[in-house]
C-alpha cells in the first residue's frame, strides 16, 4: 500500500491537488481545518491551517506551506513559489494576524513536500527548522514519506480501511490501462466501504475521495484517465445518494456533508477537465481526427465510442452553466453567451461537424446522449441555430437509412447485435429490433422547437410508414426513483404511445400533461436541493432517458421566446460573483465557499463555431 500512496502524492501538483487532499486529510486525523486554499486572496505563505492535538496531547495551531514534488535547492529558496518565502511570511507576517481565540495556542509550521527532499536542499532546510524555531512556534518538515504514513495509519488505517480493501485499491491502480478491470475493483471497493456503518457518511465518501485521487493520479501516470472519469462519477452519485439526507436534515452535521460532497463533485469536474477539456476538445476541429483516435476498424466501435464522448462533453459543459447559474435557478436559455460554457458547446459542434458517425446513431438509448447535447446547444445563443441543424440531419438520415433497410436505430445494445445489424432484414426482425424509441420523439420535439417542421412532417411519416408497431415513449421518473436512480435499479415509468403527427402538436401536449400533472420529479432530491446535473449523470452513466420536465422549458421558451419561462436566466455578475464563480444550492449554503470553482481554464480559443453539420442518438425507456 505505502508504494502505491507514496507515488500518489509524488504525482500531485501543487495548486488544487496536494493542497486540496491536505485538508481532507488532516480531518480525516482528527483536526479542524480552519483555512483552506484559495485563489485570489492573499495567504501569507499558509496554504492550510488547522487546529488539532499534537503528539504530545497539546492543542496547537498548525500552518502549512505545500510544495509539489520532490524539493531541491532551486525549490527551497528561489523564484516566486520557493518554500522559504513562504515560511518567512508566516513567521513575518501571518502570526500577527491569528484570530484571537488561537493567539494563545502553540504554533506549527509546516513545510509540506509531495516528494522526498533532496541532497543539495537537506542541509539548508534543517538548518533552517532547527533555527527558526523558538517557545510557541516550531518548524517542521512533511515529506511524501510523511504523508504516506499519516494516510496509510490514519484515513486507511486497517480498522477502517482491511486488507481486502486495499488490495482493491491496489489492483484498481495497476490494472488503470485497463479502465473496465480498473473500475470493476474501484467499484467493489466503493460499494464495501459505503456498507460499513461503523463510520458516519462523510467519513466514509472522505476515504472514497482519497481512493479516487489515488486512481486519477495513477491514471495520470499512465496517460489513460477513462477509469478515474468513469469511477468519479458513479462516486459523485453515490456520495450523493449517501450525504443528501444529512445535508438536508442534520443541522449539525450539514457543514460536514456539504464539504464532502462538493469535493467529490470537484474532483470529477477535475478529471473532465483534463480529460476532455484539455485532450479530446482541443483536437474537435480536426476532421476525423476522434474518429481515428478510437484505434479499431468497426464501424460500430467508432460510433458508440463517438456517442459516448457526446455525451460526457455535453455533460462537462452543463455542470459549468450550473456552476455559473443563480442558485434556485432551473436549466434555461442563456442571453448572452457565457465564456467556459460557449466554448464547450462551441467545441461540441465542432466534434459533431467533423465527426460524421454522429449524424447516425446506432442504437435507440444514445438519445440519451443526444439530449444531453441538445440542451448544452441550445441553451447557448452561438450553438442555438447549428443545433437546428443537427437534429434535421439526425432526422432525416434516420429516415434514409429505414427506405435502405440498413443502418437504423436499434433498441439492442448487445455488440453482437449491433455488429449483425441488420440482421435478416425481415419484418419480424425490424419489428423486434425497433418495437420502441425514445429517438424518434425527442428529435421531432426539438425539432418542432428549433422551427423545423419539415423534419417534423418526415418524422411523423416515418411512424405512421415504417414504425406504426414502434412505441415511442419517454422516461419520467416515479416515487421509486428516488431509492433507485442514484444505483442504476429499475424505476421510474415509461410514459408511452407517443404520437408525432404532421406538426408533433399532440406530442408536446401530452408531454406537458404528463410534466404539470407530475410530482415524483420535484420530489426527486438533486431537483429539491437544486443539483439537477446529478439528475443527469445519473441519466447518462445509468441510461436512463433524461425526463421531458428538464428539457419541456427550453423547447417552451424556444417556441414562445417572448414569454418568461421559468427555466430562462440571465447571465448577471452582481448575482454571480467574479469568474470565480462561487455556487450553492439554498439548503447548502454552508458549503459555499466548497463551490469556488478553482479548475484550470483550458484553452479553446481557436475554435470558432462551425458552420453546421452534424448528428446524434438514441435510447430506450424502462
Amino acid at each position: 500500500m505505502n508504494p502505491i500512496v507514496r507515488e500518489f502524492f509524488r504525482g500531485l501538483k501543487e495548486r488544487n491537488e496536494l493542497d486540496a487532499i491536505l485538508p481532507e486529510l488532516l480531518t480525516t486525523m482528527g483536526f479542524e481545518v480552519i483555512s483552506r486554499p484559495m485563489i485570489g486572496t492573499v495567504q501569507y505563505g499558509a496554504d492550510v491551517a488547522a487546529i488539532g492535538t499534537d503528539d504530545d496531547d497539546v492543542r496547537k495551531l498548525f500552518l502549512f506551506a505545500i510544495k509539489r514534488g520532490d524539493l531541491g535547492r532551486e525549490g527551497w529558496d528561489n523564484g516566486v513559489q520557493a518554500l522559504r518565502p513562504s515560511l518567512n511570511q508566516i513567521r513575518d507576517a501571518y502570526l500577527l494576524g491569528v484570530a484571537p481565540e488561537h493567539k494563545n495556542l502553540p504554533v506549527v509550521v509546516v513545510a509540506t513536500i509531495g516528494g522526498v527532499l533532496l541532497e543539495t536542499a537537506k542541509l539548508s532546510v534543517n538548518g533552517y527548522l532547527q533555527t527558526e524555531g523558538r517557545p510557541g512556534l516550531e518548524f517542521r518538515l512533511w515529506t511524501g514519506d510523511t504523508l504516506t504514513g499519516k494516510i496509510v495509519d490514519g484515513a486507511l488505517r486497517e480498522e477502517v480501511f482491511s486488507p481486502e480493501l486495499r488490495g482493491h485499491l491496489r489492483r484498481a491502480a495497476a490494472l488503470v490501462d485497463e479502465p473496465e478491470s480498473a473500475l470493476d475493483q474501484f467499484m467493489q471497493l466503493v460499494e464495501k466501504v459505503i456498507v460499513d456503518t461503523s463510520q458516519s457518511a462523510p467519513s466514509r465518501i472522505r476515504i472514497l475521495y482519497l481512493a479516487l485521487w489515488i486512481l486519477t493520479v495513477w491514471g495520470r501516470e499512465a496517460d489513460n484517465l477513462d477509469a478515474p472519469y468513469r469511477a468519479s462519477e458513479l462516486l459523485v452519485l453515490r456520495a450523493w445518494e449517501l450525504l443528501w439526507p444529512e445535508v438536508e436534515q442534520e443541522k449539525g452535521r450539514k457543514r460536514e456533508a456539504s464539504y464532502t460532497l462538493h469535493e467529490v463533485i470537484q474532483l470529477h469536474l477535475r478529471i473532465w477537465d483534463e480529460l476532455y477539456g484539455a485532450k479530446i476538445l482541443p483536437r474537435a476541429a480536426n476532421l476525423h481526427a476522434l474518429s481515428f483516435a478510437v484505434w479499431s476498424h468497426e464501424s460500430v466501435d467508432i460510433n458508440l465510442a463517438l456517442f459516448e464522448t457526446l455525451g460526457r462533453v455535453a455533460l462537462g459543459g452543463l455542470w459549468h452553466a450550473w456552476l455559473r447559474m443563480p442558485p434556485d435557478t432551473p436549466l434555461g436559455l442563456l442571453e448572452a453567451n457565457e465564456d467556459k460554457v460557449t466554448d464547450i458547446a462551441v467545441a461540441l459542434l465542432a466534434l459533431i461537424e467533423n465527426n460524421p458517425a454522429l449524424l447516425t446513431p446506432i442504437c435507440d438509448d444514445q438519445a440519451i446522449d443526444v439530449c444531453l447535447a441538445l440542451l448544452l446547444l441550445t441553451i447557448v445563443p452561438d450553438t442555438r441555430a447549428a443545433a437546428a441543424h443537427w437534429v434535421s440531419q439526425i432526422s432525416i438520415a434516420s429516415v434514409f437509412s429505414f427506405s435502405r433497410g440498413a443502418g437504423y436505430p436499434i433498441i439492442s445494445r448487445d455488440y453482437a447485435d449491433l455488429i449483425r445489424h441488420p440482421g435478416t432484414g425481415d419484418d419480424e426482425y425490424v419489428k423486434e429490433m425497433t418495437a420502441g424509441s425514445i429517438l424518434y420523439p425527442l428529435l421531432a420535439a426539438f425539432a418542432r422547437a428549433l422551427g423545423e417542421d419539415e423534419v417534423v412532417t418526415k418524422l411523423g411519416g416515418l411512424q405512421t410508414v415504417q414504425l406504426a408497431h414502434s412505441n415511442f415513449q419517454t422516461w419520467v421518473p416515479n416515487p421509486r426513483s428516488e431509492g433507485g436512480l442514484w444505483r442504476g435499479k429499475n424505476n421510474g415509468s415509461s410514459l408511452g404511445n407517443l404520437s408525432i403527427g404532421a406538426d408533433a402538436e399532440a406530442l408536446v401536449a401530452a408531454l406537458r400533461r404528463e410534466v404539470e400533472q407530475d410530482g415524483a420529479y420535484a420530489g426527486l432530491s438533486a431537483i429539491r436541493l437544486d443539483h439537477w446535473p446529478i439528475l443527469l449523470l445519473a441519466c447518462r452513466a445509468h441510461r436512463f432517458p433524461p425526463p421531458p420536465h428538464i428539457w419541456l422549458p427550453l423547447i417552451d421558451a424556444l417556441e414562445n421566446p417572448a414569454l418568461d419561462h421559468v427555466g430562462r436566466w440571465v447571465r448577471s455578475h452582481r448575482r454571480i460573483g467574479s469568474r470565480r464563480i462561487a455556487r450553492a444550492a439554498a439548503l447548502i449554503s454552508t458549503a459555499r465557499e466548497a463551490l469556488t470553482h478553482r479548475l484550470p481554464p483550458v484553452d479553446l480559443s481557436s475554435l470558432t463555431p462551425p458552420a453546421v453539420t452534424a448528428a446524434k442518438a438514441p435510447h430506450g425507456a424502462d
